[in-house]
């Protein structure tokens, strides 16, 4: 049941839930006349529309659920050979998506990459994540931080505070053991020499055979491009399929270099280890040591952080005290701090033994000692003046009852969108489309009707509850009201909801999950700003740059792992704390800092929650983010000032 608009006006043309599935579409050419003499028919334009969107305009394109990367790249590869940014840009998300193989993160790369030169902000983001991640080129976090600031419009790096955190790593000692075998057996070494020596002689075949490729390639490349100059229209057609034939090829070549390079090298990737975070207090950007500021003066002050993966956590310690650890990664002391700041010291170590440390300096912003700190400045937290956020809309879905037996039925989801609904509407003015219950057509017609509807000067943000799935290949997924457990085509894969983002004019838009969402980026790559540890010449930058940016964010209650229909009264431990930031706030509230709060929250809330619940947040992988933040602003708060 949809609340708020009817669900049959909205699109004629829709027969079923694919119709309204994104698609890469190729729009025929318009006929167009050269004075009185010439009739020609234009070049074939590519657009992202919807599956009915593109039938109606008689459009050409293959569902995602049967298409490769092959009948996708057929739609943006000419634009991005022609040197279009926007296309160059849309063939890299197709090599670092895979569709139907294995993601080429080195194809991804060299497009990124051409996109990127020419000043495009996605391809920026997109770029810096694969430098953040090692993903088709070495790691490098200076280049994918200064990626970031670039496609945000940001020069100072403080701005882009990483969130510290710190890992705990076992001690490398993969290179000893090596060694001690070769000495122990001298035939396995020389079996292990001959290996190699026959790996780096298969890699340079394979690098011959990868450059021949290219070259052959490049001339099929000028062919083409001097069969379209004599407009022969067969021996195009016949050129074009060779130069996607001859992608293919290097694709494959690519991706059997890189598998080869990876034996040769003997490295083995290891399992994320666990990585320990401070939530509250809020640490501020320096050049010099880590410093955590609160509000308040000299006195006894909380510290609370979370750790994942606490099964493989033997004892986390503050200042040599033990923190006793929570099922769900929680932990929180008490830490005396006098005027001038406390040193304090957070240790963990691991199951094997090994110490992850981190230090730094806390402070109260209103104390009186030797380093006191400033007061936060009377701009922090107001909008300045001639920043418009414009119109705030929401879609929010609760779905407590599942047609399919196997899916058991909810408590709290209809309950947590309702709240969530009235107090978008009655706190902060938004128009908000309620949906209980819905299945798969209802959700997807729900955002189609954003994306028909929606102007640039919006904002969007959109909330789920419910059962939540990972497919096989990872994928994040909403179960609708009529999903059937083992079945992904009859839920709402994260890739969907993505594609949809993309294509809505929004420029801001919110996906906050109380379930999985998995296709996000990271952290570092959202600009942050600590409020006091800035003049407010720099908030009023900030903000303004933040607000003029394209956004696409998430925020998530538990990663991928699943989370607890209820627990705190008639909401979820999530839905509570999000409500209860939104209800306090009472000025601008940033994304960042929205996070910040209910994960602090979430974390004291939900100490004794029968799962570990580690909330995100995230840019959107694959759904238009250039830079920019979502804001909340409460009505009649936080009113616009400055210069």
């Amino acid at each position: 049941m949809l609340a708020g608009w009817p669900v049959a006006p909205a699109q004629a043309a829709v027969r079923n839930a694919e119709d309204l599935m994104i698609v890469d579409c190729l729009l025929p050419g318009q006929i167009r006349k050269l004075g009185r003499q010439a009739t020609y028919l234009s070049a074939r334009r590519p657009v992202r529309t919807t599956q009915a969107d593109c039938e109606i305009r008689g459009g050409e394109y293959v569902s995602y659920d049967r298409a490769n990367y092959q009948t996708a790249l057929k739609v943006w590869l000419e634009g991005a050979m022609a040197g279009s940014p926007e296309a160059q840009n849309n063939v890299g998300e197709i090599y670092a998506k895979g569709l139907g193989t294995a993601p080429d993160y080195g194809m991804a790369f060299q497009w990124f990459k051409k996109a990127a030169e020419q000043g495009y902000g996605r391809a920026k983001i997109n770029l810096g994540f694969l430098y953040e991640q090692g993903l088709g080129v070495a790691q490098d976090q200076a280049a994918a931080l200064n990626l970031y600031r670039e496609a945000s419009g940001i020069e100072d790096e403080l701005l882009y505070a990483s969130v510290v955190q710190v890992e705990i790593r076992a001690k490398d000692e993969a290179i000893t053991g090596l060694q001690a075998q070769v000495a122990e057996g001298e035939a396995e070494s020389a079996a292990l020499r001959e290996q190699v020596r026959k790996l780096q002689q298969e890699l340079a075949q394979r690098r011959s055979a990868l450059q021949q490729t290219q070259t052959e390639l490049a001339r099929t490349q000028q062919r083409l491009a001097d069969a379209r100059a004599s407009r022969d229209d067969e021996l195009t057609a016949l050129l074009e399929n060779q130069l996607l034939a001859q992608q293919e090829q290097i694709n494959d070549q690519r991706t059997q270099l890189a598998s080869l390079e990876r034996q040769a090298g003997g490295g083995a990737m290891l399992a994320s280890a666990p990585r320990l975070e401070i939530l509250d207090p809020v640490f501020v950007a320096t050049r010099g040591r880590n410093t955590a500021v609160y509000r308040g003066g000299p006195g006894t002050r909380k510290i609370v952080g979370r750790v994942t993966a606490p099964q493989l956590v033997r004892e986390i310690t503050i200042n040599g005290k033990p923190a006793p650890i929570s099922a769900n990664g929680a932990f929180s002391a008490e830490v005396e701090v006098p005027a001038g700041g406390a040193q304090v010291q957070v240790a963990a170590v691991d199951t094997g033994g090994v110490r992850a440390q981190l230090d730094f300096t806390l402070l109260p912003q209103a104390g009186a000692g030797s380093a006191p700190m400033p007061a936060a400045p009377a701009t922090a937290g107001t909008l300045p003046r001639g920043v418009k956020l414009g119109k705030f809309h929401a879609v929010v879905v609760g779905n407590n009852s599942y047609r399919d037996p196997a899916y058991a039925s909810l408590q709290s989801a209809v309950n947590d969108a309702n709240a969530v609904a009235a107090m978008l509407r009655s706190r902060y003015g938004y128009e908000t489309t309620v949906v209980h219950n819905a299945t798969r057509l209802e959700i997807l017609t729900a955002l189609n009707q954003m994306r028909e509807t929606l102007k640039p000067e919006d904002n969007l943000l959109i909330y789920y509850a419910g059962h939540g799935e990972i497919g096989a290949d990872g994928q994040g997924y909403w179960v609708p009201t009529d999903g059937v457990q083992g079945n992904p085509k009859s839920w709402v894969s994260n890739a969907v909801v993505s594609d949809i983002l993309n294509t809505v004019a929004a420029r801001h838009v919110l996906v906050v999950a109380d379930s999985c969402y998995s296709g996000t980026m990271t952290r570092a790559s959202v600009p942050t700003f600590a409020t006091g540890a800035m003049p407010p010449d720099k908030w009023n930058a900030w903000v303004k740059a933040m607000a003029d940016g394209r956004s696409r964010t998430a925020l998530t209650s538990g990663g991928v792992m699943p989370v607890p229909d209820t627990g705190s009264g008639k909401h979820s431990f999530f839905a509570r704390a999000f409500l209860n930031v939104l209800q306090d706030n009472d000025r601008l509230l940033e994304g960042q800092r929205l996070f910040q709060e209910v994960a602090t929250s979430l974390a004291l809330g939900a100490m004794d929650a029968p799962l570990a619940q580690m909330p995100e947040y995230a840019p959107i992988r694959y759904a238009g983010h250039e830079s920019g933040e979502f804001f909340f602003l409460p009505k009649g708060g936080a009113a616009a000032t400055g210069p």
